[in-house]
């Protein structure tokens, strides 16, 4: 089944079933992206953290004096420290690196690959105060434009800014490095690895979905099928498989309460109390099992006959009611007559054996004057005995 029939099935609650489900496949798939988006890109700051901290230990060790000297220094013009500037830029030159700044144990910038910056302040800078504290923190940040140190402008890179302690030889902090590493490369991947296990991870729960969507439609027809046999077996004659006593009265009620709220220019409807005549005999010269085969089919060929909207059921042993709506008496008469012919004119052929049968039939038409529906009833119940007793395999009516 295809994923357009699945979402026109006309059975409402598993259509809502699968629309929740995709709405919270939906809502899996982008809580799970983003989550594995920040994740990755946790691992992107850790990274280019730990290569700031190494990076910074590694010119702290080769430089040491040049730079404990422009730090202990007043801020020295850029002249005074190109040879200190030549150097860490070829230092980091065969790293990932776009923007160097160094601060003094005050907070002002005492050298910078960006030489406008030199002798500003950056107070209240959380991260740097951190850093100065013996802690690094780090940050990732898309630039639109940034100068890297070949003084070249690039756009639209993705940086991360690393704040590092600098320690001297008794291990104290003695000033901070800011260190801009270009980590554009290493975020497309991971847009790209989340990009798979997006699709990776949507493609496993969408089988996973669908799985259950067919498993719990193939439980809700079984379901189904097994609530249609209790309610066959609550509203139909297991016997001739029309309407049992309890769905004809049922029938014959509601019949009667929407006929009680017509106008008085309605027809009313009509009741015929159909029964076998003589069927005892059919039990004894046959046995049970005969019996019960000649009232299914009779019941059979009294559907074949009726109107669609008239309702047949079993009201006894061997009785039957017939329910018409909105009828005259002049067509209960017909409908008796020709009922009285097809059953009697030809027999009923059960295994070997062919049996002749007639019934008496009593009609009523429901009237305004009338209680309730028992009233209707009785009368056709006493119309057929009326008819037993002028010789059976007739009708009787008022």
């Amino acid at each position: 089944m295809c994923l357009k029939s699945l979402l026109t099935s006309h059975d409402s609650y598993l259509r809502r079933f699968f629309l929740v489900a995709i709405s919270v496949l939906v809502l899996l798939l982008i809580l799970s992206s983003f989550a594995s988006y920040k994740l990755y890109e946790r691992y992107v700051i850790r990274l280019a953290e730990s290569n700031a901290a190494n990076l910074t230990s590694a010119i702290v060790d080769a430089r040491y004096t040049a730079l404990l000297n422009v730090l202990n220094s007043p801020i020295q013009e850029p002249e005074g420290l190109s040879s200190l500037d030549s150097d860490l830029r070829a230092f980091v030159k065969p790293y990932s690196i776009v923007k160097i700044k160094m601060f003094s144990l005050s907070g002002i910038v005492v050298y910078s690959t960006d030489i406008s910056l030199l002798g500003s302040s950056s107070a209240g800078n959380e991260n740097l105060d951190k850093a100065l504290a013996g802690g690094s923190s780090s940050s990732i940040q898309t630039k639109d434009k940034i100068a890297d140190l070949a003084d070249e402008t690039r756009f639209d890179v993705d940086v991360v800014e690393s704040y590092v302690p600098m320690y001297g030889f008794d291990n104290k902090v003695i000033g901070v490095f800011e260190i801009y590493q270009d980590m554009t490369r290493f975020r497309a991947e991971v847009k790209e690895g989340v990009v798979s296990f997006t699709v990776g991870f949507g493609l496993l729960l969408i089988v996973l979905l669908l799985g259950a969507f067919y498993f719990i439609k193939s439980s809700a027809r079984k379901m189904l099928v097994q609530q249609k046999q209790f309610e066959q077996f609550a509203t139909i004659d297991p016997v001739t498989n029309v309407f049992n006593r309890g769905e004809i009265t049922r029938q014959m009620e509601s019949e009667w309460e929407r006929f009680s709220r017509a106008g008085s220019d309605q027809k009313g409807f009509g009741l015929m109390m159909l029964d076998l005549d003589h069927f005892k005999r059919v039990n004894d010269d046959y046995g049970h099992q005969i019996g019960d085969e000649l009232l299914k089919r009779i019941a059979h060929r009294l559907q074949g006959e009726l109107r669609i909207y008239s309702q047949l059921g079993r009201y006894g042993g061997e009785e039957f009611v017939v329910l018409l709506p909105e009828v005259t008496m002049v067509e209960l008469n017909g409908i008796a007559d020709r009922i009285l012919k097809l059953i009697s004119e030809k027999p009923f052929t059960i295994q070997t054996n062919e049996i002749f049968i007639t019934l008496s039939i009593g009609l009523a038409i429901a009237k305004r004057s009338d209680l309730n529906v028992d009233a209707v009833l009785k009368r056709a119940d006493d119309n057929l005995y009326m008819a037993k007793d002028a010789g059976r395999n007739r009708k009787w009516g008022e």
